[in-house]
């Protein structure tokens, strides 16, 4: 036999064609393999809470020891400091909450000044009243401390910073002004004949994973961005206004009694009355005509303490024995439990941190997605940190230095992470800073790493 070479453009190409599939399939896969570890590595990361770190100190803003109302407020990487000068002159400056000692911006022009805040862009500083009750509201601009709105309100009035709407309820005209504080125009105004307290903001759940304040008030914003209000109207109505334009969304009448409990969450409006067996009803805030369900207690005796938010999707309860979380959408009961007159349901994430009683009594449990036990704190009061966890204070801080203490809610753990010579409430925290009015300065701490597992 002989063999006979083929000519070129007669040989097969077909092993060749395969080889060169094969290896771009094999990048392709190994490129895959890489986006997917990547992925799952980052969505890890992101599913569990950073842990803690002990108090690092960054440094400190010197402090005359006379100071007087000395508060700090921090917004991301930055930090507001304010402290009383003398002679009614107050100081307020921005600093790098990394580089403390060098200020951002100084505003020294303030007067008479009670308290301030920062809320999204802007710090709102709240003047002492005079002695006719007259107060001014002073809005700055948050990147360089230039005022550029004022607001003059009276003792009896009521005013919220909603995103950048200015609610100010007028206890003189029993009316109800909103105002866009970015062109200063008026917005609306409405009759409020039932005084400061028949109007409510309407929390929400990004609102609800926000660092608060032991007292379970968010640090840095109000408690609400949702541009939208509840208020009370004649026949024992309610009515949902847009601030944008004061238009009105839903409303209805029949629904609530002057002293009636109500508490807006989202798209929706619960209703309870602050008696015994009470039923908690909840609405759709664009359909206040029926309720979409009712749930009443299952103890008669019982009256609500309160109804919020403690989880997505879910509200929580309040009685004199018992706290019960429920489904928004139907009113389904998760859970229920034997608690003595709870008074906060803070959420982070699917658990809850619970406080009972009050005083060197206060204690603090941490409840799972079930409403079971996972650790409790006698004698301390809890603050959320961020959508992870939370601080841990004594209920009654004693003089002196104390341990602070900061929990996993994930895993139930604690840890101590210093000793601060503060008053809680000249201090603000956030995920990553500790900023503190202490005897003769602001001192910084960082108290997280991003990297760093308990």
């Amino acid at each position: 036999m002989h063999a006979h070479a083929l000519a070129d453009d007669l040989r097969p190409r077909r092993s060749l064609w395969l080889s060169r599939r094969a290896r771009w399939s094999a990048s392709g896969v190994a490129a895959l393999a890489v986006v997917l570890l990547v992925f799952g590595f980052v969505y890890r990361l992101s599913q569990r809470p950073y842990g803690f770190e002990r108090f690092e100190r960054i440094g400190g803003v010197a402090l005359p020891a006379d100071s007087v109302r000395a508060r700090a407020f921090l917004d991301g990487g930055r930090a507001f400091l304010g402290r009383a000068t003398g002679g009614g002159s107050y100081e307020l400056r921005a600093v790098d909450s990394d580089k403390p000692a060098v200020a951002i911006w100084t505003n020294t022009s303030l007067t008479d000044v009670d308290t301030f805040r920062s809320a999204r862009g802007m710090v709102q500083v709240t003047g002492l009243p005079d002695a006719a009750g007259h107060r001014r509201v002073t809005l700055l601009n948050a990147n360089n401390g230039v005022p550029f709105a004022t607001f003059d309100v009276d003792s009896g009035d009521r005013w919220e910073l909603v995103g950048k709407y200015f609610v100010r309820y007028a206890e003189a005209t029993h009316r109800l002004s909103v105002t866009d504080v970015g062109n200063g125009k008026t917005t609306a105004v409405l009759d409020q004949p039932g005084g400061a307290a028949s109007w409510w903001l309407t929390d929400n759940w990004s609102g609800q994973q926000v660092p608060t304040s032991t007292a379970g008030e968010p640090l840095d914003e109000a408690l609400t961005v949702d541009p939208n209000i509840v208020r009370a109207i004649p026949d024992r109505g309610l009515e949902v206004v847009g601030l944008a334009g004061g238009h009105v969304l839903g409303a209805g009448t029949g629904l609530a009694d002057p002293d009636d409990l109500v508490y807006p969450y989202e798209d929706q409006v619960f209703v309870a009355p602050r008696a015994a067996k009470f039923a908690l009803r909840a609405y759709d805030r664009k359909s206040l005509g029926k309720a979409s369900w009712t749930w009443a207690s299952p103890d008669e005796r019982a009256r609500p303490l309160f109804v919020t938010s403690c989880g997505e999707q879910r509200v929580c309860v309040g009685e004199d024995h018992f706290l019960t979380q429920l489904d928004t959408a139907d009113g389904r009961v998760v859970f229920r439990i034997a608690a003595e007159r709870p008074s906060q349901a803070v959420p982070v994430g699917d658990r809850i941190m619970m406080r009972t009683g009050s005083g060197t009594d206060t204690a603090e449990t941490l409840l799972d997605a079930d409403g079971r036990t996972v650790r409790s704190w006698p004698g301390k009061r809890a603050a959320r940190l961020d959508e992870g966890s939370y601080l841990l204070l004594p209920a009654v801080p004693p003089s002196g230095a104390y341990p602070w203490m900061g929990v996993d809610a994930e895993h139930g753990t604690a840890r101590n992470l210093g000793d601060v010579d503060a008053r809680p409430d000249s201090c603000t925290w956030s995920h990553t800073y500790l900023a503190c009015a202490t005897k003769g300065e602001f001192a910084f701490y960082r108290i997280r790493a991003p990297w760093y597992s308990i």
